[in-house]
């Protein structure tokens, strides 16, 4: 019987899995599995604790994920899972009830033994054999030589004696044509492929038939019980506890002072404060957690002293998971919730809830700790399979007010399985943006594209869901195509739309744009704005209040200058110059000029040239500054110029001297 029925355990995983994605497969495949194997031990009178048939609800409950939903997220983690789980479900039910430490010991030693005596295997297959065929037919080993010698023979002259009959006769020789075609169409790919999918037939026959062998037969040695530590560990284990304790009342203190009632130094940034950390914390609360099983394991005098800091160790871990915790929302608000935030929130829950039993633990050394804790862990995992996390997701990053990190679309379209198509779609019904529309069009189209036909063995209600809908592809991409046109179109609308006090190309990775937000008598409110990565990024500088007839210039690398009049009249006007784009602008204090022609009228002029223009740069990299005494006259009625020259970016500058306003460059 244990034959047969991991010949049909081998057979029916390469029906179900060979070639194929796994869908409905894997449910059909743990029935006939758990049956089979049910059927044997329970024959051979082995079942003997039936509480490990419970874990036949979380083996079915994940294998029925691969039927429900389309995610790949816990594909591979499943079916190592369910493996798994199988296992210890065997190992539990075939012994006496004890603590679940030693269940896993005998599920770990099962497995072992299974992998370690293939060969034994191996030989029961071929004694079986031998003695089946003797005892049904009484076939000798000597007939069975004569009878392969025989069939042989007969092969070889009957086949010579049809290829020179065919030779002779073209209607004969028709008769053959099938068998000559098979031979040259022989494809080596397929070849392959068949000998592989046989050897995994073998490969899990053997295995199965192994594992059935060490239920009936367990034979494996019995764990090593570990011995209590010496006074000198006992001594280091006090002192590492205390020092944890101390570090954390400082850093807990911290924690809730700063974190959670935001009493934080006023030089540091709250915002970047909470949204670090978080990882770092959720490792030192594993870290914590280990001590105080280990602390508690080997405290072998069962000291009070010890389970007190191990006590106090829970509350400043739980104190940690919760900072880390926060940490994470203040970072998944700024940045949006992926697959690896949320697993973080969930492992630092499970990780919450399972210090209720370690709370037990401390003080009930005989409370089967790891036996709860399995069950949190496995509960919460069989849980999150079926939450549907991506929809989770999506839907979170959706609906999210933008901060000033964009909602990440690509990643949106990059998880989007048949799970979240009814939601996305129900999105699009929504009053939302011309452009969120089409990001959510594209992940539809990217979701239809990847939903390909199944074989039986695939089958999935999402999958199946999504292909009943029947979407026409073509029309999709055409429909996204024409919005994404008429976006580019209102886009540029609105481009021509605003008020562009200044527009310019400095370089094919560098332009420049001002941008008046908002004006009021004799002020106006600008928006510098940098536009770099050959057009396609745009990064907002400054904003500024400036007096409304200022002017402003850019030049390579961030170099640019700022004509400010005091006042709306012109009367002066300084020259600011910033060399980080508009990020930051300084006065240039212009060193006083030799004056050397003289008013007409005789009156005495000093530091008259007052009001600067913007610098005109030459081809050598010179910069010329001119000044006047004001923008309609002043010093010689307005007829001369100061000019001023910098041959290193404007650092500083030397007064050349005076010119009339005929040679100025207008």
């Amino acid at each position: 019987m244990e034959i047969i029925g991991s010949i049909g355990v081998a057979i029916s995983q390469s029906i179900l899995f060979y070639g194929k994605e796994i869908g409905i497969s894997m449910i059909i495949f743990e029935a006939i599995l758990n049956g089979i194997l049910l059927y044997i031990i329970n024959r051979k009178n082995k079942i003997i604790n039936k509480n490990g048939l419970l874990l036949l609800i979380p083996i079915i409950l994940l294998s029925s994920t691969y039927f429900i939903f389309a995610s790949k997220v816990f594909y591979v983690s499943n079916i190592i899972i369910i493996i798994v789980l199988n296992i210890l479900m065997y190992a539990i039910t075939i012994n006496k009830k004890g603590y679940f430490s030693k269940h896993l010991y005998t599920a770990f030693r099962i497995s072992v033994d299974s992998l370690e005596t293939v060969n034994e295997v191996i030989d029961y297959t071929k004694e079986n054999a031998k003695s089946h065929i003797k005892d049904s037919n009484g076939i000798r080993k000597v007939d069975i030589k004569k009878l392969t010698t025989s069939i042989l023979i007969v092969l070889a002259v009957v086949g010579v004696v049809i290829i020179l009959l065919a030779s002779a006769d073209s209607i004969f020789a028709g008769m053959f044509s099938g068998i000559g075609k098979i031979i040259t169409n022989l494809n080596i790919k397929n070849i392959v492929n068949t000998i592989i999918r046989l050897a995994i037939i073998l490969a899990v026959y053997f295995l199965v038939l192994s594992f059935i062998l060490k239920l009936q037969n367990q034979k494996h040695k019995e764990p090593k019980e570990i011995g209590n530590i010496s006074d000198k560990y006992e001594f280091t284990l006090k002192l590492l506890l205390i020092a944890l304790n101390l570090v954390y009342v400082v850093f807990c203190y911290i924690q809730i002072s700063s974190l959670f009632l935001a009493r934080i130094n006023v030089n540091i940034d709250y915002a970047t404060y909470a949204r670090t950390g978080f990882f770092q914390l959720m490792f030192v609360s594993f870290i914590n957690f280990a001590i105080i099983l280990l602390s508690n394991k080997f405290n072998s005098k069962k000291e009070k002293i010890i389970k007190v800091l191990n006590i106090f160790l829970v509350i400043f871990t739980i104190i940690i998971v919760l900072s880390s915790m926060f940490r994470m929302y203040m970072y998944e608000m700024e940045y949006g919730l992926t697959y690896l935030r949320t697993f973080v929130y969930i492992i630092l829950l499970t990780e919450l809830a399972i210090f209720v039993p370690t709370t037990i633990y401390i003080f009930n050394e005989k409370f089967d700790f790891i036996k709860i804790a399995f069950i949190i862990v496995l509960s919460v995992y069989c849980v999150i399979n079926f939450i549907n996390i991506e929809k989770i997701i999506i839907s979170k990053n959706i609906s999210r007010k933008t901060t000033k990190v964009p909602t990440d679309y690509v990643y949106i379209q990059k998880i989007a399985t048949e799970d979240s198509y009814k939601m996305l779609e129900e999105k699009l019904k929504e009053n939302i943006e011309n452009d969120k529309k089409v990001k959510i069009e594209k992940a539809l189209l990217h979701i239809i594209n990847n939903n390909k036909e199944m074989k039986w063995q695939e089958f999935n209600i999402s999958r199946w869901k999504v292909k009943q809908k029947n979407v026409n592809k073509e029309e999709l991409t055409k429909q996204i195509e024409e919005q994404i046109n008429q976006i580019q179109e209102e886009n540029e609308k609105l481009k021509e739309a605003k008020r562009y006090l200044y527009d310019e190309s400095i370089s094919e990775n560098e332009r420049y744009t001002v941008e008046v937000l908002d004006q009021f008598p004799g002020m106006q409110v600008w928006a510098i704005t940098k536009i770099t990565d050959k057009g396609t990024k745009a990064t907002e500088v400054n904003k500024l209040t400036i007096t409304a007839a200022s002017k402003i210039k850019f030049y390579e690398n961030g170099l640019g200058f700022l004509e400010n009049p005091e006042t709306i009249y012109c009367a002066k006007a300084d020259l600011l110059v910033t060399y980080d784009s508009g990020k930051t602008f300084t006065k240039i204090n212009f060193p006083k000029g030799e004056f050397t022609l003289s008013d007409p009228e005789g009156e005495e002029w000093q530091n008259c040239y007052d009001y600067f223009y913007l610098p005109t740069k030459e081809s050598d990299g010179t910069l010329t500054v001119l000044a006047s005494g004001g923008y309609e006259g002043g010093y010689n009625h307005g007829l001369t110029r100061a000019k001023y020259e910098s041959k290193d970016n404007g650092h500083t500058w030397q007064f050349v001297g005076e010119i009339y306003k005929e040679e100025t460059v207008q």
